[in-house]
């Protein structure tokens, strides 16, 4: 898949509309964003409130409650809100972004340098949180524990959430909808847009700078292959593996195994899958890792035609940026990656009037 393959916006818009037409645009975006932050914070509300009653139940059961609640609130609510902000219809989306892929191979063959891409990025994540370990922002960097289930019954549906579900919602809004309501802008800014709004949603600092590499890829390997069944795809090869080992996890002989840093310890069928995957891991790591070398080099030596003279790229991006609704989704994001504030003091509201024991 070669940077050629890169298409020009079939749609692409020109003259005295495009100003006006960029501009409306981000103004949704920024909607959008302010839709998802705001959902989240429900979501946490309705997740602090839950607490309680949820304590007194199966752990299983339990889990699946807040599995419900946050695919509610951080998926199916904000998804269907952007549908609605950019009057998209499932049709719609499918017509625009889920043909029939074009070299599908070549991108699939390109996985080990996004894999090595998003893990380098989270190494740089990993060193720069060490900085953070005695702040309040800490949290943010470190949410790993949050993602970990407390069985194996669990762990499936924490593997279908990641490796099924995710890369198929994910896609389908972010490389769907978003990426192509940008792409008569240009494909650069519609990608870039698209990957940072990507990382965004993560609402963490852990997981913000490599959902947005994987974003960005995502979305060159979506416009280049004119398809967004093969970053689905991706997406998921991506995601299975941490959901494999997490999956893992949920084993006691894979713990144990861990503990003991492999000393005198039981290999297991599930220690020797994990031991498998790690190395699966490593391999393509190393492999990717010079891949994107030689990935990146090339597209540094491409150069993209301009398709629109109206607006430079700096242009584009600050009428984005100072998009009324981007400023205030920004702000909400900024709470949301930081100390909460806003759905705390809610909830203290909801208990203080409801005469609730938070």
């Amino acid at each position: 898949m070669s940077e050629e393959n890169v298409q020009i916006p079939e749609n692409s818009v020109t003259g005295v509309n495009y100003r006006a037409g960029f501009k409306l645009v981000s103004l949704k975006l920024g909607l959008m964003i302010i839709v998802i932050f705001c959902a989240r914070g429900l979501g946490e509300i309705t997740a602090a409130l839950l607490s309680p009653v949820l304590e007194n139940i199966d752990v299983t059961a339990a889990y699946i409650i807040n599995s419900l609640v946050s695919i509610l609130f951080l998926n199916v609510i904000p998804i269907a809100l952007t549908m609605i902000i950019f009057r998209m219809s499932f049709k719609d989306v499918g017509e625009k972004s889920c043909h029939k892929p074009k070299y599908f191979g070549r991108a699939l063959g390109m996985f080990p340098a996004l894999y090595a891409l998003g893990i380098m990025t989270n190494l740089i994540t990993i060193f720069i949180s060490q900085f953070f370990k005695e702040t309040d922002m800490n949290e943010s960097f470190n949410t790993v524990n949050d993602l970990q289930a407390p069985n194996t019954a669990c762990g499936l549906i924490l593997f279908f959430q990641m490796a099924i579900l995710a890369p198929i919602v994910e896609e389908f809004w972010f490389r769907g909808i978003v990426l192509e309501s940008m792409r008569p802008y240009g494909n650069g800014v519609a990608i870039f847009i698209s990957g940072l709004l990507f990382g965004l949603t993560h609402a963490n600092f852990a997981q913000f700078f490599y959902a947005t590499v994987l974003g960005i890829s995502l979305g060159y390997v979506a416009v280049s292959t004119r398809s967004i069944i093969t970053t689905a795809v991706m997406h998921a090869m991506f995601n299975s593996v941490a959901a494999s080992l997490l999956l893992l996890l949920t084993d006691k002989s894979v713990g144990d195994y861990i503990t003991s840093m492999g000393q005198d310890a039981e290999i297991t069928p599930a220690v020797a899958i994990y031991i498998a995957v790690l190395i699966l891991m490593t391999v393509t790591l190393v492999v990717g890792f010079f891949m994107a070398i030689a990935k990146l080099l090339k597209i540094k030596k491409y150069r993209v035609p301009k398709v629109q003279e109206e607006l430079s790229p700096a242009k584009r991006w600050g009428i984005f940026f100072s998009s009324v609704t981007v400023i205030i989704g920004l702000l909400l994001a900024a709470d949301s990656f930081t100390f909460n504030y806003i759905p705390k003091y809610i909830y203290k509201g909801i208990c203080s009037a409801f005469g609730i024991t938070g």
